[in-house]
């Protein structure tokens, strides 16, 4: 049963972010509701399960979303990997702290797929890149990460109550 529900909630992400969330943002400022998911299922779950969620996540948003295969996978992967090396320094339990560490890696992930194209060749100022595409979404993914931070928290807690 809950690898059903699992698996529900997964095409429910992909649902919201390749239908709802176009529809609602009509310009190139899609936030990334994948990623938000992914560093957030790091940081309350662990190395393990975000590398999971990584590698289905980016394998998701390369194949159905994007243009090039590679250009959501590696960048997620390593992104997690370098949040959970230093997840046990981090205080997760404020929401705040959830947004701006989404922040944070919404930045890491951006500048780590303009590094992605301009290895492949393609013409792409980084500074620019970043400027433009980046930063715009670092709001909307810190606000989607306040909401899914309280999901997960409060699916804690009543997991606390439980047993």
């Amino acid at each position: 049963m809950m690898r059903l529900a699992l698996v529900l909630c997964g095409f429910l992400i992909y649902f919201i972010q390749a239908q709802l969330l176009p529809a609602i943002f009509h310009t190139n400022w899609l936030p990334n509701l994948i990623l938000t998911i992914i560093v957030m299922v790091t940081l309350f779950k662990g190395r393990y399960m975000g590398l999971m969620v990584a590698v289905i996540g980016g394998i998701v948003h390369d194949v159905l979303i994007s243009n090039f295969f590679g250009l959501h996978l590696f960048p997620y992967v390593l992104v997690v990997y370098l949040l959970s090396a230093v997840k046990h320094r981090l205080y997760e339990e404020r929401w705040y702290w959830s947004s701006a560490i989404v922040a944070i890696c919404t930045l890491l992930d951006g500048f780590i797929r303009s590094l992605m194209i301009l290895a492949s060749g393609g013409d792409l100022h980084i500074g620019l890149y970043m400027w433009h595409m980046v930063i715009p979404v670092l709001f909307w993914n810190g606000l989607l990460a306040a909401i899914v931070h309280g999901l997960l928290w409060r699916k804690d807690e009543q997991q606390d109550y439980i047993w």
